[in-house]
């Protein structure tokens, strides 16, 4: 019998270690199927590549995925309207200077989200960028459910923006508003189409 009860719980310690673990890879990169913001589990939407063209040549700049508390996200506005937590994962596959980071922002929140341009709070954010990445390196901006901005390098927290609902919707813009870099890149992360 006590084997028999021994049994059960290391059972079920390993299945719980298996869901828990649960993984995707694409590109060679371990994309986790859920993500624990402020206690509650969020899972990924979709992921994709984002690509620079040199010439004629495509470069892989990096892996972005998206999480939410949202199954099956249909438009923008499902996200947008969204009061859950969110994380934009970048796992960049290309080394990328700081100056970029911040300038990529800017040229994406003018062509999607005007308001954010030249405000304190935009501002703050573009400073919470101040390292050049390298490749493996992975970049999550997590966007709390009381509107807190945070923007982590490899794990390691740059800072946070304190509640400012208008720079998250500034950043859910920049990845999925009308003018996106990739259109894409933004159905995939949205789950609305499948990576390649």
């Amino acid at each position: 019998m006590r084997k028999f009860v021994l049994y059960l719980i290391l059972s079920a310690f390993l299945l719980s270690f298996a869901i828990s673990s649960k993984a995707v890879t694409f590109s060679g990169v371990n994309i986790p199927e859920q993500m624990k913001v402020d206690n509650q589990t969020i899972s990924l939407n979709g992921y994709g590549i984002r690509y620079f063209k040199l010439l004629f040549i495509k470069v892989k700049v990096y892996l972005g995925s998206l999480y939410s508390d949202i199954n099956h996200i249909n438009t923008v506005n499902d996200l947008i309207n969204d009061k859950g937590p969110k994380v934009i994962v970048m796992h960049f596959l290309h080394s990328v200077k700081a100056k970029q980071i911040r300038d990529t922002f800017v040229k994406d929140f003018k062509n999607n989200f005007k308001p954010i341009l030249g405000t304190g709070v935009e501002k703050d954010f573009l400073n919470l960028f101040t390292k050049n990445v390298e490749s493996g390196d992975e970049v999550k901006l997590i966007l709390r459910k009381n509107g807190d901005v945070c923007v982590f390098y490899n794990n390691i927290k740059s800072g946070c923006i304190k509640s400012s609902p208008i720079l998250q919707k500034a950043i859910l813009m920049a990845y999925f508003g009308p003018h996106p870099y990739s259109e894409n890149l933004k159905k995939q992360m949205l789950g609305l189409e499948k990576a390649e």
